[in-house]
This record gives structure tokens, C-alpha cells and sequence, in this order.
């Protein structure tokens, strides 16, 4: 063999060669991972539904989740929303309005996109101007039930009501907001709510005694405090006769005697979905406040017979019902 064909074999065994590892290279390459930021105000089975079927949605894609809760206390959140912040995830997530409130504080100048879950007042607690057009860079999903929706569910299962309690944490933006809407419709339901509010989940069990003589019933309506010790609200009114009613369909596995609320595992996969489209490059002004798409209705039969109380057989038949909240 000459020079010159030895030579040519050489640099064409050399590139094929170099061709080989090129694509070895190309396939053991690692997929590019995107990474979110996930804040939980406090864990409780409805935010932990939320978290799941947001989990859930974007298993699929290549995207790492950071996730942390603030254990009801709002110093805290706003810590790990700071921290978050400078790691500079692609998306910043927070479910409940606290956590959500502190993203915001935190992000001022980052400008990183906020998705808000399990939020009952966005625009009342300041998290969004506009529901339909929010402006800047959140978007998210709402919880929201209307009052007015709760408290005829609960006449239709008590129709001699008439003192209703509430426990909530006067902390808690969404929970302030929602406790003055309730005295406006339960003036024109001809209701009296009683109020006792509950600063951590050790207050609760003193608000709940304060309440059992002055009511009928007590109702939880999306406060997370009083969510996170809800067996201590159940044990006590077990005890005394005094259902309670709820806005989260999950309590009914912990006593609660009905509920009427969003489920919030949909919610969740709600929150995933808005997450993704940013990811794929939507601005979070261009996607609208989203809300429930239906009602759930839940029973406790066990506790209906406790209580002494006859659920009709008509709302027995018929446990999910559509609601439009637009």
C-alpha cells in the first residue's frame, strides 16, 4: 500500500472514529431539566391534594420540583421565598395565599413567574388586580366557593338553622375576606354567625369551646388554620351534638359532617397546567384566573347518625353537582 492510500485509510478510519463518539456523546447526553419552586403555607390534606395533582401533571416532563412548607408561620414563608428567589427556578408556585403573598414580596425584582394555587380571594389579598386580565406576572387557581352556595347547602340539611360559628385566623387574608362575605349573605339568609378566630392550631380548640353554646353548627371555610387542627374541632362538637359543615370534601374522612367544596386534586392539576404553558413560553398576563369547574358534595353518614340527622335522599343521590364560578 503507498503513502498516500495509507494516509487516506487513516483519516477515514479517523473520522469514522470521531463519528462514533459523536453520536455516543449525543445519546448519553443528559436531558436539560427545568426547575420550580413550590412554597405550601401548611400542610393539611386539601393543600397536600393541591400539591399532588400538581406533582402529578408534570411528572412526564423533565422538571425538578423544590418544595418546602412554611408550617402555618408566615416569617417563615417569607424566608423560603426568599431563598427561592435567589436560586432562580424557572417558575415560583405557591399554594395558599400566604405562601403566595410572600413569592410576590420576595420576587419584586426578579421578576420570576408567580403560579398561586388554592388561593380563595386573589384579588382581595392583593395577589392579582384583575382576575380575567392579571396584569404582571402571576396567574393561578382560585378555590373559591361562593358563600351564598354553602350556606343553602346547609339549610337543606338543617332547615331550622339559624346561628352558624366560624373559626378562622384573622392572619389569613383569604379567610378575612371570606368572613365579610359571610356576615353580608348570612344577613340575607337570615343567618347569625358567631365568630371566634384562632391565631395557631393551639387557639382552635379554646375558639371551638367558645362557639359549641352559642350554635347550631359550625362551618370552616378555607381557613387553614382551622383546618390543621380539625380533629381537635370534630372531637369537641362530636361531643356535644354540633355538626360541622366544611368547604373541603377531603374533611369528611376526619369527621366533618358534610361539605360542599371544590376537589382540590383538580385544582391542583389546574395549577400544572398554567405552570407548563408558561413553560412553554405564555406570559402569566396572558392566562386568566381560573376557578373550579364544579362543586362536590360529601356526606358523612356515620356522623349523620351520630348527630341525630336525615340527609335527604335527594342530595344522598345526587353528590356532585356543576357550578359555574366564572
Amino acid at each position: 500500500m503507498s503513502f498516500y492510500s495509507k494516509l487516506k485509510w487513516l483519516t477515514l478510519s479517523s473520522l469514522g472514529i470521531m463519528a462514533f463518539f459523536a453520536v455516543d456523546l449525543s445519546l448519553s447526553a443528559p436531558k436539560k431539566v427545568t426547575r420550580i419552586a413550590i412554597i405550601q403555607i401548611v400542610e393539611h390534606l386539601a393543600l397536600n391534594q393541591t400539591r399532588q395533582g400538581i406533582m402529578d401533571t408534570l411528572k412526564d416532563h423533565a422538571i425538578q420540583i423544590d418544595y418546602q412548607s412554611a408550617q402555618g408561620n408566615s416569617a417563615l414563608a417569607t424566608q423560603i421565598a426568599q431563598q427561592f428567589v435567589g436560586s432562580s427556578p424557572a417558575v415560583l408556585v405557591g399554594i395558599g395565599t400566604t405562601a403566595s403573598q410572600a413569592l410576590i414580596s420576595a420576587d419584586q425584582y426578579r421578576k420570576i413567574p408567580i403560579v398561586f394555587s388554592s388561593v380563595t380571594d386573589p384579588v382581595g389579598s392583593k395577589i392579582v388586580q384583575n382576575l380575567k386580565h392579571p396584569d404582571g406576572i402571576v396567574t393561578g387557581v382560585s378555590n373559591f366557593i361562593d358563600p351564598a352556595l354553602q350556606f343553602d347547602f346547609m339549610k337543606k340539611l338543617m332547615p331550622t338553622l339559624t346561628r352558624v360559628g366560624i373559626i378562622y385566623n384573622a392572619g389569613e387574608a383569604n379567610s378575612v375576606a371570606l368572613v365579610e362575605q359571610m356576615k353580608k349573605i348570612a344577613k340575607e339568609k337570615n343567618l347569625i354567625l358567631r365568630l371566634a378566630t384562632a391565631n395557631t392550631s393551639v387557639d382552635v380548640v379554646e375558639a371551638t369551646h367558645k362557639l359549641i353554646p352559642e350554635v347550631q353548627a359550625i362551618f370552616i371555610n378555607n381557613d387553614n388554620t382551622a383546618l390543621s387542627a380539625f380533629d381537635s374541632i370534630i372531637k369537641i362538637s362530636t361531643k356535644d351534638k354540633i355538626p360541622v359543615f366544611c368547604s373541603d370534601i377531603d374533611m369528611i374522612d376526619r369527621g366533618a359532617f358534610a361539605a360542599l367544596g371544590p376537589n382540590q386534586y383538580a385544582i391542583g392539576r389546574q395549577t400544572g397546567q398554567l405552570i407548563l404553558a408558561i413553560l412553554k413560553g405564555d406570559k402569566p398576563s396572558a392566562l386568566p384566573i381560573l376557578f373550579p369547574d364544579k362543586t362536590v358534595m360529601r356526606f358523612n353518614l356515620e356522623q349523620a347518625k351520630k348527630l341525630g340527622i336525615t340527609i335527604p335522599d335527594t342530595l344522598l343521590q345526587s353528590q356532585q353537582t356543576e357550578t359555574n364560578q366564572s
